[in-house]
């Protein structure tokens, strides 16, 4: 960094980043930079490193008649919207003349970006761009003949053309009149960015299976015509529907960029993997609302949520968070229906005031037992944050803390669009909703979080989007509670577990050089999850079984070449390790394992167990997915042992022989060698450990079904992974 404090200098980006070519830093970017007080310096470098990555290999602006598509991946309320509005501003630096956002589907989530970007970028002060809305019909004629002077003025090299953006939101009508109005313009010569926050959502085409588009689809498609020269930048923290598309959809990504959070970031590593004992509290089934026989008292549960809260907005008093500016909000997401917000909404009204009559009135019948329930909710909140405050400071705040807080209703059951919230004119939130509080929305200062509603399909990508808990919250972070059903539990718990490995995958093979159109789909995930919405899922795919038990190649004998192979990888398996014969008592010669360890590391086998190679496709992919899962639990725990069995067989001395099936095509019979009660022999099958992985290498001599040709010494690798271990993978044919 340079020593001067208003400019910021980079580095050269990494040959792996340098893409088509070269963007420069300039003065909107700077300016950018230098209004932002939240980053450091090290963050703000690594913000431009990852920005010059991206547009970097957009089209280059000098060029024309080019165009391709981005994915930009981060992580749920993990700054993508800064990441855009400052890929925006390196684009004005470097020549582009006009960018468009696709901002959401929901009106507040147009406007959030709409005011993010007026506000970041100066617009009002700058004088550098010219910002437009499609919102309320705010973008007719004569904003296209603003656009065309801007553009005039860009043609004539004038030193005060602006950049234009035009906002709009991700509805198929507002884009059909955006392209209309649109459509008289000469845009051949204009270098463009089409922006696509939330890229997973609404614009993907749903019909494809039908041959057909979808009419947000097929207006995005009509859009994209009328710029010969752009890109389009895909923005989610859930990449799963740009990437299972079809690889020839002008939608699916031709390069992409995995973005690192900042310092302050907490996700789900942080709630469902380090703090799930301390942050996340379980909703019991029994308050869950059943909508065939609605409740009429509000859930225990609600109440325990609502007092963290307020204890947390007491606090936030009495150390000034009021006067900084900031906010403490909650967020109550029950189902879809409006029904059930307005009925959240009532009780959370209800018992807020409810309690602020009790508390004003020491007589009060219910006031010694109330204060005594926030005391002990008290006591449970100060393990995880740290104060120099008691619950004697406390208490007398709660009463304000209550009477400065504003319940909200995100939906459209009163009017015909979203209300924005006025996160400036109140400090204090409750928010009820669901559409409206799903993915792309900022819930400013949230701390408790309660949602009582099911994962519907098992989409894991619009489960994770709900996660609007997730943010930069690292100095409250331990005031914040989340609220959740056990089956909501296990759906973020196993999605998370998983996360890294996909953002890891595609991290390292973009590192290499290579496109993400060349990458291997693949996303291991809990059984009960499925990476998105089938209606998008083009490419074929295979899913392992996601339950434990034994992995057996179904055709190992059937490629001379690939067992030859096979039998050097188990040589070389028996040469590197430290292997003695393993027996109990009264085994036979037969039945003894000339080679065993309980004791090897799984990441020292696992390397060899990677050099198996199957001829028949359905093996391969099975081989694959075992491979994915011994990858994460080597990253879970690096020094987890296993246990080896090479049992006896041709390779041994021991004459060994099993038989094809006559099915076509013929499969192995009698793999396991069976029990013996006379020598106490439990069978290979039972040769397992119940903690951790069994690898066990069988060598046969195989015999056709007709007995007329016999493959010598062929291996066979089976591996047995007890159910804590296994999950489920899906992975590209």
């Amino acid at each position: 960094m340079t020593e001067q404090p208003n400019v910021i200098t980079i580095s050269s980006p990494s040959p792996h980043s340098s893409g088509k070519w070269s963007p420069v830093q300039g003065s909107a970017l700077t300016d950018l930079l230098n209004s932002n007080d939240n980053l450091s310096d090290t963050e703000k470098e690594r913000l431009v490193q990852e920005t010059v990555s991206i547009l970097s290999e957009c089209a280059p602006p000098q060029c024309c008649d080019q165009n391709n598509t981005g994915l930009v991946i981060g992580y749920v309320q993990s700054g993508k919207t800064l990441s855009f509005t400052s890929l925006t501003a390196l684009a004005r630096d470097n020549g582009y003349r006009l960018v468009i956002l696709l901002a959401g589907t929901t009106n507040n989530l147009v406007e959030q970006s709409f005011d993010r970007l007026k506000t970041d970028l100066d617009v009002a002060g700058a004088r550098e761009w010219n910002l437009f809305t499609t919102q309320q019909k705010a973008f007719q004629e004569s904003e296209v003949g603003r656009v065309n002077k801007e553009l005039g003025a860009w043609r004539r090299n004038s030193p005060r053309a602006r950049t234009i953006i035009i906002v709009s939101m991700k509805q198929h009508q507002h884009l059909e009149n955006l392209a209309r109005l649109l459509g008289e313009s000469d845009f051949s010569d204009i270098p463009t960015l089409i922006i696509d926050d939330e890229g997973d959502q609404a614009g993907m085409n749903t019909k494809a299976k039908q041959e057909e588009e979808s009419k947000t689809y097929q207006r995005i498609r009509e859009l994209r015509e009328l710029f010969p020269h752009h890109s389009y930048i895909l923005y989610t923290a859930t990449p799963q529907a740009p990437l299972l598309i079809s690889r020839i959809d002008a939608l699916s990504p031709d390069f992409g960029r995995v973005l690192t959070p900042g310092d302050h970031y907490v996700g789900g590593q942080e709630f469902f993997v380090d703090g799930q004992s301390k942050y996340v509290e379980l909703i019991p089934s029994g308050d869950v609302p059943d909508k065939d026989d609605p409740p009429f008292q509000p859930p225990e549960s609600l109440k325990s949520a609502l007092r963290d809260f307020f204890i947390g907005v007491a606090i936030g008093f009495m150390e000034g968070e009021f006067q900084k500016g900031r906010n403490r909000s909650m967020m109550i997401h029950p189902a879809v229906a409006k029904d059930e917000h307005l009925m959240f909404a009532r009780w959370a009204r209800q018992i807020k005031d409810h309690w602020a009559e009790i508390l004003q009135d020491p007589a009060h019948p219910e006031h010694s037992d109330l204060l005594k329930q926030f005391e002990a909710s008290t006591a449970a909140l100060l393990k995880t944050y740290e104060t120099d405050l008691g619950y004697k400071e406390i208490a007398p705040v709660l009463f304000e803390a209550m009477e400065e807080t504003t319940v909200q209703e995100l939906n459209t059951r009163e009017k015909s669009r979203i209300a924005p919230v006025d996160w400036e004119g109140e400090y204090s939130w409750i928010l009820v909703g669901g559409i409206g509080l799903d993915r792309g929305f900022t819930v400013e200062g949230l701390t408790v979080s309660y949602m009582p509603r099911s994962t519907g399909v098992g989409n894991a990508d619009n489960i994770q989007q709900r996660a609007r808990f997730f943010g930069y919250k690292k100095r409250y972070l331990g005031l914040c509670r989340i609220y959740l059903t056990e089956e909501n539990i296990d759906a973020f718990s196993g999605y998370v577990r998983h996360e890294e490995t996909i953002r890891g995958s595609i991290r390292n093979h973009l590192a290499s050089g290579k496109t993400l159109k060349e990458w291997r789909r693949s996303y291991p995930l809990d059984k009960s999850l499925k990476p998105t919405r089938s209606s998008v899922i083009l490419l074929e795919m295979y899913q392992s079984k996601g339950k434990g038990g034994w992995i057996i190649p179904n055709h190992p004998f059937d490629d001379g070449e690939v067992v030859s192979d096979n039998r050097d990888t188990v040589d070389a398996i028996l040469d590197a390790f430290n292997l003695e014969a393993y027996a109990e008592n009264g085994w036979n010669d037969e039945q003894v394992v000339p080679k065993f360890s309980n004791t090897l590391r799984l990441a020292d086998l696992v390397p060899f167990i990677g050099q198996f190679r199957y001829k028949w496709t359905d093996d391969t992919l099975e081989h694959g997915a075992l491979m994915l899962g011994l990858e994460r639990m080597i990253a879970e725990e690096p020094h987890m042992r296993c246990s080896f069995y090479a049992l006896s067989g041709p390779w041994s001395g021991v004459a060994s022989k099993r038989s094809l099936s006559d099915k076509n095509p013929p499969k192995i019979k009698n793999l396991f060698q069976g029990s013996n009660a006379r020598t106490n022999y439990p069978g290979a099958r039972a040769l397992v450990s119940s903690e951790t992985v069994t690898f066990q290498l069988h060598r046969y001599d195989i015999q056709t079904a007709d007995k007329k040709r016999t493959l010598n010494d062929v291996p066979i690798l089976a591996v047995h992974v007890p159910d804590p271990l296994m999950e489920r993978v899906w992975i590209e044919r």
